[in-house]
């Protein structure tokens, strides 16, 4: 009599293949962390970013104390709250985190090189030109230094303990600043006729003290009703004097006054021509041409 043994073969079960599945995740998810270049590299720059910005305003404080002013390239009257001027070592224009402005220099020898070795320049800057650092006007009237960019999602700034000037408010640049009621970036009051048409309440006058609202329906760069009799041919669409509502012409000729000079019989009387239309005569409605005059 033979005996048959039955081997029993184990398998993993669900609950097991789930775990086993799970602990690869977290081993692969640590690795990368611990090794993604990407992210040290970033992490590393945003913490000289935060040693450049701290070390500018430590030195700007340094210089206010022993100098009972602040550093003179600093010493500007014209710098906004919110308004970000790129540190530089020649003039230029510069853009800081959407503002293009021109950016401020730096290269006051009783600062730099006495209080800062040297102006830093952020890790993806290449030039001395553009550092990638800014500095702007807190509400209370301090210096912040700050970085145009970074890696992660925080702001990296350092407030100094130095003041700037009084802000001068300056009408057009965009920021509403000190007795201004309102700046929509320029010194002018739009109005009728300056070929832009205004719609909406969002428009500020040339000395932004108030705001005035726009309901043009048209503008055609002046504020004539262009019509006939008028000496001008006009054919097309065209905006009435004072940009209330277009109007179409189709004129084949124009005169500057009326005058009777010719009957033309069919075509009824009409006067010399002024305005080029191919002939020397033109019916009182601009729209019969005459190359001949038949006197009444």
């Amino acid at each position: 009599m033979k005996n048959y043994f039955k081997k029993k073969h184990s398998a993993f079960t669900i609950v097991e293949l789930i775990m086993i599945v799970g602990i690869i995740v977290i081993v692969f998810a640590g690795f990368y962390t611990v090794f993604n270049p990407t992210k040290r590299l970033g992490q590393a720059n945003d913490a000289r970013r935060w040693t450049d910005i701290t070390a500018i305003a430590k030195a700007v404080e340094a210089y206010s104390i022993d100098n009972h002013a602040i550093p003179s390239d600093f010493s500007t009257s014209t710098l906004s709250v919110g308004e970000k001027f790129v540190l530089c070592t020649a003039e230029g224009v510069n853009t800081c985190d959407g503002q293009t402005k021109g950016c401020l220099v730096v290269d006051d020898a009783d600062f730099l090189g006495v209080f800062l070795p040297s102006l830093p320049i952020d890790p993806d800057k290449t030039a001395d030109t553009d550092t990638g650092y800014y500095v702007t006007r807190t509400s209370s009237g301090a210096m912040s230094f700050g970085a145009c960019a970074t890696y992660g999602s925080d702001t990296i700034n350092s407030v100094a303990k130095a003041t700037l000037p009084t802000l001068v408010a300056n009408c057009g640049d965009g920021y509403v600043e000190g007795s201004e009621t309102c700046d929509d970036g320029n010194d002018t009051t739009e109005a009728c006729g300056d070929g832009t048409q205004q719609t909406g309440s969002d428009y500020c006058n040339s000395t932004c003290s108030a705001t005035y609202a726009g309901s043009e329906a048209c503008d055609d760069w002046d504020q004539v009703t262009e019509a006939c009799g008028d000496g001008e041919q006009n054919y097309g669409t065209f905006c009435n004097a004072d940009c209330s509502a277009e109007l179409e012409l189709s004129e084949t000729c124009d005169f500057y006054s009326w005058s009777n000079d010719c009957d033309m019989f069919k075509t009824g009387w009409v006067t010399e021509a002024d305005a080029p239309g191919g002939a020397s005569w033109c019916q009182s409605n601009c729209r019969i041409p005459s190359g001949v005059c038949i006197a009444p």
